[in-house]
């Protein structure tokens, strides 16, 4: 359970003014066939998100435990420096027709690639090694961002701050990663331990019977 509903607000976060609200913001204006959209932009996602989780958990499979927290301290920073970027090039519109659901799809997909929801879900990967609650978790967080973007518009994104929400959000992942990092070299006592919140950290000696 904490790994799914880390993965949600962690990857909704940092979806946050990112190119998919925009695309489904886009979608909502354009297009009078709302389900059709949601549905493709559900199975867009959660497709690319599962490719990133196997990706990531391949990945920490091949480094060693003590190297570890020091690859996630990486990727939260990442993170933080990431999101103070702003994203000002809307993607192109998915044309309408039969396929809209498929089109949809594959916008989504496409458009998550190289994003830094993926970075974020590869983090999650190292943390908790679990591929059905971080996936589901992430699909689920882009969700309730993109959702209401998609059947509200531009006119309520606009009033959205989106800017403040991104510090906030870069100032959550600096500090995540400075704690992982103070936890690798020592620095903190037992019960403020990464481990509480992140068990794929726990120390090999402690996770061992």
């Amino acid at each position: 359970m904490d790994a799914f509903l880390v993965s949600a607000l962690a990857v909704g976060i940092a979806e946050i003014g990112d190119r998919s609200l925009f695309l489904a913001l886009l979608l909502g204006l354009r297009y009078r066939r709302p389900w059709p959209i949601f549905w493709g932009m559900a199975l867009g996602l959660f497709a690319n998100q599962l490719l990133t989780a196997l990706a990531g958990l391949w990945l920490f499979s091949l480094l060693p435990m003590h190297w570890q927290p020091w690859l996630i301290a990486g990727v939260f920073l990442i993170m933080a420096v990431w999101l103070l970027f702003e994203e000002d090039d809307a993607p192109p519109p998915v044309r309408s027709g039969r396929h809209l659901m498929l089109s949809s799809a594959l916008a989504f997909f496409i458009l998550e690639m190289a994003d830094k929801t993926q970075v974020t879900v590869i983090g999650l990967m190292g943390v908790y090694g679990q591929v059905v609650p971080v996936v589901l978790g992430a699909t689920l967080g882009i969700l309730l961002v993109t959702t209401p973007a998609l059947w509200l518009g531009h006119r309520f994104a606009d009033r959205i701050p989106t800017r403040v929400v991104r510090r906030l959000a870069s100032l959550l992942f600096l500090l995540l990663a400075l704690w992982v990092m103070a936890d690798a070299l020592g620095w903190l006592p037992d019960w403020w331990s990464v481990s509480d919140l992140f068990p794929r950290l726990q120390p090999e000696d402690a996770a061992s019977p």
